[in-house]
């Protein structure tokens, strides 16, 4: 049985090299809704939150403004 990490790994790798973070979200999110992921511990199937398949990845951007979310600078023009 494919273990999630390497389904992942599978699904991000037939992604063009042009692939965008967005792409690999649809990705993501297409895993989860198709299927439920079977917890390696017990013999039940949970759904498993997207927040939970890229918590390796928070905070793995470097350079970015750290107070992207907070700052109303960066939100200038944004909607319009």
């Amino acid at each position: 049985m494919e273990t999630l990490k390497q389904a992942v790994i599978t699904a991000i790798s037939q992604l063009p090299d042009t692939a965008n973070i967005d792409d690999i979200f649809v990705v993501l999110y297409q895993m989860k809704t198709q299927q439920p992921v079977q917890n390696q511990t017990t013999t039940t199937t949970q759904p498993i939150s997207c927040l939970e398949l890229m918590k390796d990845y928070l905070g793995c951007v470097k350079k970015a403004p750290k107070d992207l979310s907070t700052n109303p600078a960066y939100f200038k023009n944004f909607g319009s």
